[in-house]
Order: C-alpha cells, then sequence, then structure tokens
C-alpha cells in the first residue's frame, strides 16, 4: 500500500509551539492509506488546504409570495419529502372561489352553443365576402350588353322628341289662365316628358360611364373589410374549438375569448401560490410556522435538503493558494465530526474573491464521490488539494 500525507490545518496549533532550541517546530502530518504499491507513488495531498462546511447541492429555503392565514402543515422536522409534495397550505377559499368564477364564464364561452353561434357568424362573413368581391370584378366589365345601351339611346331620342313637342304645345297656351284646363294638360306634359328624359340620360351615362375614384376605393374598402371578417370569424371558431391559430390573429371576440383564458391561468397561479410545494426530494430541515399563525411575503418557513447530493463549500482557500487549485484536481476531505475521510475533485472555482479577516479568499465547491455515513449539511470539513499535473 502506497502512503499519503495529508496535512490538517487543526494541527498547526502544536506547530505553534517552538522547539527547545527556539527554531520551527515541523508541521505534523496524518498519513491515510489510499492504495496502491511503493513503486506507483500517488498525488501528494497537503500542499493546498482549507476549511469548508459540508452542503447540499439541492436545499430549498421555502417562503410564500403573498401573505396569508397557514390553514396546514403537512410536514415536520426530518420527513423525508417528494419533488411535488405539498408543505404548508394557506387558507384558499377566496382563490378558489375566483378560479370556479374564471372556469364558468371560459366554459360558457366555449360551450356547443357558442361554438355554433361562431361557425354561423363564418357563414355569414364569408356570404359577405362573396358579394363584395363580386362588386370588385364588375369594375372591370361593361355594365350592360350593347343592345340594352342602344334600347336606351333610342328611347332618349324618342324622349327628346316628345319633350319638344310638348314644350311647342305648351308654348301654345302659356298666355293661358294658369287654372285654364288646356294650359295644365300641356304644362303636365311637358314636365313629365322632362322628367322622363332626364331619368333615361343619367340610366345611359351610368351603364356607358366608368366609376370614380370614389367609387372604387368604396367599394375595395367593403372588399377589405369583409375579408378582415372572414379571417376574424375563423380565428375565433378555431380557438373556441381549441385548434391553433396564427399570431397575428385578432378580433374582439378572440380578445375576449383570450382574456378568458388568461383569467383562468391566472386564477390557478394564485390558488398554487397558497401552497408551498417541495421543488426537491429531501429532508425537512427547518419548519418554522404552525397552523392559525400568519405567514409573511418571503419568510422563510420549511428548509428541504437532499441528503444524497452533499457536497464541500471552503470558506479560507487563499488567493496564495489559489494557482495549485483547477477544476477537476483531487481533493481529499476530512470530516473530524464523524472520522471520516472522503475522496473527491474540484467541481468549481467561485470567479470573484471574498473578504475574510483581512485576507482574500476565493470559494471552492468540491463534489464527493462518495458520501460518509453520517455526513450532514454544516459540519466542518478541512480540505487538502492534491498536486496538479
Amino acid at each position: 500500500m502506497r502512503r499519503v500525507a495529508l496535512l490538517l490545518p487543526l494541527l498547526l496549533l502544536a506547530a505553534g509551539c517552538g522547539s527547545v532550541g527556539g527554531g520551527p517546530t515541523p508541521l505534523p502530518t496524518v498519513v491515510l492509506e489510499v492504495g496502491g504499491s511503493p513503486s506507483t507513488p500517488g498525488p501528494t495531498f497537503g500542499e493546498a488546504t482549507a476549511s469548508g462546511v459540508v452542503a447540499s447541492a439541492h436545499e430549498a429555503n421555502l417562503a410564500f409570495d403573498q401573505g396569508g392565514l397557514v390553514q396546514a402543515v403537512q410536514v415536520a422536522l426530518g420527513d423525508s419529502v417528494q419533488a411535488g409534495d405539498v408543505l404548508v397550505e394557506l387558507d384558499s377559499t377566496p382563490a378558489q372561489l375566483e378560479l370556479d368564477r374564471a372556469q364558468r364564464v371560459l366554459r360558457e364561452m366555449t360551450s356547443p352553443a357558442a361554438i355554433a353561434a361562431a361557425d354561423q357568424a363564418v357563414a355569414a362573413a364569408m356570404e359577405a365576402q362573396d358579394k363584395a368581391q363580386k362588386k370588385v370584378v364588375s369594375l372591370n366589365y361593361p355594365r350592360a350588353t350593347e343592345a340594352f345601351i342602344d334600347n336606351l339611346r333610342a328611347q332618349i331620342v324618342l324622349a327628346r322628341k316628345e319633350l319638344a313637342d310638348a314644350s311647342r304645345e305648351f308654348n301654345h297656351h302659356e298666355d293661358e289662365a294658369s287654372n285654364d284646363p288646356d294650359r295644365a294638360r300641356a304644362e303636365l306634359r311637358m314636365t313629365n316628358a322632362e322628367i322622363n328624359l332626364n331619368k333615361l340620360v343619367g340610366t345611359y351615362n351610368w351603364y356607358t360611364g366608368q366609376p370614380s375614384e370614389i367609387d372604387v376605393a368604396l367599394i375595395q374598402a367593403n372588399l377589405d373589410a369583409a375579408v378582415a371578417a372572414v379571417d376574424e370569424a375563423q380565428w375565433y371558431a378555431a380557438a373556441l374549438r381549441g385548434e391553433p391559430v396564427p399570431a397575428e390573429a385578432s378580433g374582439a371576440k378572440l380578445t375576449e375569448l383570450q382574456s378568458a383564458e388568461d383569467a383562468v391561468v391566472a386564477a390557478e397561479a394564485r390558488l398554487e401560490a397558497t401552497r408551498i410545494v417541495s421543488p426537491v426530494d429531501g429532508v425537512i430541515g427547518i419548519v418554522d410556522i404552525h397552523p392559525g399563525e400568519y405567514a409573511m411575503p418571503g419568510q422563510t418557513l420549511v428548509l428541504v435538503t437532499d441528503l444524497n447530493r452533499l457536497q464541500v463549500e471552503t470558506t479560507d482557500l487563499s488567493e496564495l493558494d489559489l494557482p495549485r487549485v483547477a477544476v477537476g484536481q483531487l481533493v481529499m476531505a476530512n470530516v473530524e465530526a464523524i472520522g471520516a475521510q472522503a475522496a473527491g475533485h474540484v467541481l468549481a472555482i467561485a470567479p470573484t474573491s471574498q473578504t475574510l479577516g483581512g485576507d482574500v479568499v476565493f470559494q471552492v465547491i468540491v463534489a464527493l464521490d462518495e458520501i460518509p455515513a453520517g455526513l450532514r449539511p454544516g459540519m466542518s470539513v478541512t480540505v487538502a488539494f492534491g498536486d496538479l499535473p
């Protein structure tokens, strides 16, 4: 078996005692059996050392985001729990009522009757779009056949002749009294001929003319509105069925539905906030609340520690020793409280320093290869780092 010397800082106190001659006394060492053979020397431990403390890699200090009256405490000190277990509960009555209301509103909005009404709205919107589209298409085609235009032109010729004849007849009776029957008949004939001619000319001009810019803009705007209405109706109907809708989907009804869904999610979150749930598997290390007490927001009430993921965190590694430490480096940890040593390796080195009693120190995280029996968070550890390649 090869023998490796582990320098223990606790024995530095003995090193402070002078020899008889007043000179420095050599530092004592502890020799550990680590396996191997005399012909294959292993790493030397003790060139860089530090004190440390045992900590859990998975540890959760749990508190409520909101204050409230504690209704139930489901765990006690030392209990084993699993991730997802409810540990502490506040009075959840108001939050549950709010969730019930939000769910009722959403159920009503997504009922079979609401879906049927949405389908009807889609059909109506598509019909309106079809009519608007036909009006746009008609802008590019004549408004009447040539035969119809020729017929109107002939009617106008006859109407003009009729107006001319009626005007001449009225001129013969114009000087007669206004209540004279012949004058009245002549005037009626003339005005009817004038009205008929104006109507025919207006009809002819509309069928033979081109739509104005205002007419074109209005017809196109009506089509755009109809297309948008179809999109919104289809998006809303799809959302009611739980089908995906595009990110650009819009519409008043869709917004109302999404607001109702958001209200349910928010109510669920408020109800969930009335419970402290363990995020990890572990053991209860602290329970600082009782039923009937008021829990303040942010007040740590429960500590959950994973005893299967213990590691060592150094507290006083000097900046002078830092160059002799690297990630992956072998480590030997001595736990005096349980009289055990544990091998491990450097998992991480803090990028920034801390100050301890005027000295600059860096924290190092050490992962243990095996967890000694009886090891608990908070125990003091002496760490010796192996030599670097």
